[in-house]
């Protein structure tokens, strides 16, 4: 009697999964990016019941863009799908009248409006010498328009990376690597007239490739990232003197100001401005005026907030020409410039980065601080 029992309960069990089975659809999908140009990994999907509004999946695709689920029968859904810097994908399906116990399908992404910024990072080097490539290097990208962290690597295993810039934004990328020097470039995407404007001596090498209508694009760019060793000598370009004169010129206060940002992002290296004059003058004059160069430079950048413990200067007269226009040698008025120059060198590295437990947001935060305190007005409160 008992054995009737286990065989009545065993049919009764087989046939209830059986149609359990029967009302459940299996969901493959794929997401992929509009005119086949690849799939998309961690795109977020959620399905909902269209009568219940009951969410029955909420899933991210997989690095080839795929994910499947089990879905009840005979229903109706709504399957909504997001990923950043694509539109909202919608689409509605059926699992009623099916042929197969099967769902089938493609949702393709159209992207925003914006270019994609194809990187290659590797060690800059002079002449022909082939080029290292970088690994490893912390890359963090800070949306100024929108006030958020994009994008925020510590080791980023490859020398390659992509980040696509949405239009009407501004934005901070900052590429750190020990032994290197911080570079930092601002991006401006369809801003005030740019339709994609960088500040910054970190990228060359731009190549693009628009569309008819300059709303979206690839930009392909090497960033060169310079090593900073102890002795090594950098000139600081378009920081030219007037003849026998020692001030600073407004097109070189434009390059002292970039100056400024590179020594903020490097607070661990302690650098010498050196100011050096062309041959004309006694030797003896030019070694002091190129002191006073040297030192309007030095006070310049220290009236620019950097600090003083990083920074020395001093002159060399006209001690290294970097032409043939010495004593006796008649030159040009531009040969002889080139020789009233400005240059940089490391003379030392600090053991630890004092900027190196700040992220990108922590920086920019602090610095737009600082540039609201500055420009806050007096307010003078008169004795009663």
């Amino acid at each position: 009697m008992k054995f009737k029992k286990f065989l009545i309960s065993s049919a009764l069990f087989l046939g209830t999964s059986l149609l359990a089975t029967a009302q459940t659809v299996t969901l493959e999908a794929y997401a992929f990016e509009e005119g086949n140009r690849g799939y998309l990994k961690n795109t977020k999907v959620v399905i909902i019941g269209a009568d219940d509004k009951k969410v029955y999946v909420d899933t991210l695709t997989n690095k080839d863009g795929y994910f499947s689920a089990n879905l009840p029968s005979d229903k109706d859904f709504l399957l909504v799908a997001d990923k950043k810097r694509f539109f909202q994908k919608q689409e509605t399906f059926s699992t009623k009248d099916l042929k197969e116990n099967k769902v089938y399908l493609k949702i393709e992404m159209t992207r925003k409006p914006g270019y994609v910024f194809d990187v290659t990072l590797a060690e800059a080097s002079d002449g022909l010498l082939l080029k290292e490539a970088i690994q490893g290097a912390r890359i963090e990208i800070y949306n100024n328009t929108t006030a958020s962290e994009e994008l925020a690597v510590d080791e980023y295993p490859y020398p390659n990376f992509k980040f696509t810039f949405e239009l009407g934004n501004h934005y901070t990328i900052m590429i750190r690597k020990k032994d290197f020097f911080t570079k930092r470039v601002e991006a401006y995407v369809n801003v005030e007239g740019c339709i994609l404007c960088f500040e910054g001596l970190n990228i060359v090498e731009v190549t693009d490739v628009m569309t008819g209508n300059n709303s979206q694009g690839t930009f392909l760019a090497n960033v060169e990232l310079v090593r900073a060793e102890v002795n090594t000598t950098f000139e600081i370009e378009n920081i030219y003197y007037d003849y026998d004169k020692h001030f600073i010129r407004p097109d070189a206060a434009i390059e002292l100001d970039r100056l400024v940002t590179v020594l903020k992002d490097n607070p661990q290296i302690t650098v010498e401005m050196g100011s050096h004059t062309d041959s004309r003058g006694r030797d003896a004059y030019n070694m002091s005026l190129s002191q006073k160069r040297a030192k309007a430079a030095y006070e310049y950048l220290l009236n620019q907030g950097i600090d003083g413990s990083s920074l020395t200067y001093r002159g060399y007269g006209e001690t290294t020409l970097i032409n043939s226009c010495k004593n006796g040698v008649t030159c040009s008025e531009k040969a002889h410039q080139e020789n009233r120059r400005t240059e940089l060198k490391i003379v030392g590295i600090r053991a630890e980065d004092p900027m190196d437990k700040k992220s990108l947001k922590d920086i920019i935060e602090e610095e737009q601080l600082m540039l609201e305190v500055t420009n806050s007005p007096i307010i003078k409160i008169s004795d009663f």
